[in-house]
């Protein structure tokens, strides 16, 4: 009898945990835990959130295998000339396009804070999304305000551009934003002439019906009456009485976050078309884009108070990115979640989880990772044929940011590295390995000075703030042997290698620092292993035991010590880690002091080659 209400009781007990909010760990808000129908215009298979913890950068949660993070652009005050030439540091409001072989990303700029005066929206180009040119001026500025959108490409093969017309305010919200300006990106790259889209007034430029060019005219015709296009503004103010009705019906979230703003679209495997508003709204619509379902927030979807971002893959899935944050406050770490239908996603992985310091202080400049955006499909002349998803979002509304990752999106980890470089294309994208890789700390491949036979991955540091990171998954695995080459170029310079478990947390690192020391970080204090010459390589074997803690680290060919690695309850190894400086925390800050923002005329260099780790069994 005893034994079945006991029974009885640890069913009771698993049954409301899985109906009611259920706390994150890390001290967090609560998280909904499927809890609608599956029939649900967004349902997230969300388990992973149980493992939420936002004191940390990544969230505690998995990468997502083999992403590339690149920082397409980078403010600084004191180095501008190779920045965007003003020394403005408030860069936000992105958007992505593909047209005539060139990626596209344009955004807005101010001088520290947001919606306020100068301000310019700018764009920049790529052949291959990985080297971008400096941005330019996309509209004159004196007349350009940020836009939640910038491209249209029309059935007749017209790229058109867009930006929101100044008004005479010194400040701007959304809800002013009511004239659109256009114009065209001819096919030789090159701009057209300014018009008016939407909402002409006295002291702007004409209206786009004035223009000569007949395929212009039906271009922006066509974009005049495409209502997702133009509902991606916020509350629908460039749409008049077109806009969807429920920006007057549907009740602000917890009474002062509005229904309607930074919409995206996606059409859904039934052929219905999914609109996505920021802090997670959700609506369908069945006719094109005349009438929507009555929005709703879908308590599976745990969205932060940035953007929600839905899009249709190339290879026929679909894809949610956001900010998983309960309480709405925190805009990281950035996530995606993947399906077959559009309505229905799971696995949950980190794209971007390294949180640099803010630099710049300003109005409005949350930290994170935020108003991530991918190409839409009215933005593309699929001209570009690349098996990934491509992402574009802000850091600290301060640099702007890539992600690309390769299609088809799975969680599956990749198997163990056997990693020699050798087929990867000098300067191009390091295939199964997680990147990142700053503008002034870029990861890529180079070919091994001296030996020019032979190509290695590099990190390269030329930032004050930022680091250069490569990491490479393998699977989860208790006991391993693992080895791999450094060649620092110089002397002094910091840098890391170290292995870490599923939940990110480090086990050991083998440092390089101060006097051409080799270390070992583990249990307690470094410990010194040896030296090293600059510019000569330094092989590394290592076999280390997760269950006894225990690790013996070979180095140049000679057994150094065996060491005790980190936690007292020891994980299994999941990441091999290279980085060139110290983890980020969450949120951090740092003061510059002036002239010290610039990219060193001579970088920290350090070359791997030979990557090999093998699990070992008993």
């Amino acid at each position: 009898m005893k034994t079945n209400i006991i029974l009885l009781i640890f069913m009771g007990i698993a049954l409301l945990m899985m109906s009611n909010p259920l706390t994150s760990k890390g001290g967090n808000p609560t998280v909904h835990l499927n809890s609608e129908k599956k029939d649900s215009v967004i349902w997230v298979d969300n388990k992973e959130l149980l493992r939420l913890n936002l004191n940390l950068p990544d969230g505690g949660l998995s990468p997502q295998p083999g992403v590339l993070n690149l920082q397409l652009f980078r403010s600084t005050r004191d180095n501008a000339e190779i920045a965007d030439g003003d020394g403005w540091t408030y860069a936000h409001h992105m958007d992505l396009a593909i047209w005539k072989g060139k990626y596209y990303a344009a955004w807005n700029m101010t001088l520290k804070d947001e919606d306020r005066l100068p301000s310019k929206v700018v764009y920049a180009t790529s052949p291959d999304g990985i080297t971008w040119t400096n941005p330019v001026d996309l509209f004159p500025r004196e007349s350009a305000w940020a836009c939640r959108f910038y491209f249209f490409r029309a059935s007749n093969d017209r790229m058109l551009s867009f930006c929101v017309a100044k008004n005479n305010a010194s400040e701007i919200s959304e809800d002013m934003k009511s004239i659109l300006q256009v114009r065209e990106i001819k096919s030789n790259h090159q701009l057209g002439p300014v018009y008016i889209l939407v909402n002409p007034s006295k002291g702007t430029a004409p209206l786009f019906e004035t223009s000569k060019d007949k395929g212009f005219v039906t271009a922006c015709r066509e974009a005049v009456s495409n209502n997702m296009l133009l509902e991606q503004q916020d509350y629908g103010v460039f749409l008049g009485d077109r806009k969807m009705v429920w920006h007057e019906k549907t009740p602000p979230y917890k009474g002062s976050f509005k229904f309607g703003k930074a919409f995206c679209f996606y059409h859904r495997a039934d052929g219905k078309i999914v609109g996505l508003s920021k802090m997670g709204f959700a609506t369908t619509s069945d006719d094109n884009g005349k009438k929507w379902s009555e929005p709703l927030l879908p308590t599976s979807l745990t969205a932060g108070s940035a953007k929600v971002w839905g899009q249709k893959t190339n290879d026929d899935r679909y894809v949610l990115a956001y900010n998983p944050d309960p309480n709405r406050s925190k805009r990281f770490p950035l996530v995606v979640v993947q399906g077959d239908d559009g309505s229905h996603f799971k696995e949950m992985r980190v794209v971007h989880g390294e949180f640099s310091p803010l630099r710049y202080p300003g109005l409005y400049k949350d930290p994170g990772y935020q108003y991530v955006r991918g190409i839409p499909e009215w933005s593309t002349d699929h001209s570009l044929k690349d098996n990934a998803l491509w992402l574009i979002y802000s850091v600290n509304k301060e640099d702007i940011w890539l992600s690309r990752i390769p299609l088809p999106v799975r969680s599956a980890l990749p198997g163990y590295p056997k990693d020699e470089f050798q087929s990867i294309p000098l300067g191009k994208i390091v295939e199964g390995w997680n990147i990142y890789s700053p503008k002034w700390a870029p990861v890529s491949i180079l070919t091994e000075p001296g030996n020019p036979k032979n190509k290695c991955l590099s990190l390269e540091d030329g930032d004050p703030v930022e680091h250069a990171q490569a990491m490479r998954l393998f699977p989860t695995t208790p006991v391993i042997e693992a080895k791999f080459r450094i060649r620092p170029r110089q002397s002094g310079a910091y840098f890391e290698a170290e292995m870490a478990d599923s939940d990110g947390n480090q086990l050991f690192q083998i440092n390089l620092q101060n006097e051409d020391e080799v270390l070992f970080s583990g249990k307690g204090n470094l410990h010194d292993m040896g030296y090293y010459q600059p510019n000569e390589w330094i092989d590394i074997l290592i076999k280390a035991d997760s269950r006894t803690g225990f690790c013996t680290i070979t180095l140049n060919g000679t057994i150094v010590k065996s060491y005790l690695m980190k936690p007292n309850n020891y994980q299994p190894f999941q990441r091999l880690i290279f980085r060139t400086g110290k983890r980020f925390g969450v949120g951090a800050t740092v003061t510059l002091t002036p002239g010290s923002d610039r990219k060193s005329e001579k970088p920290d260099l350090f070359l791997i080659d030979d990557v090999v780790v093998n699990p070992i069994k008993d």
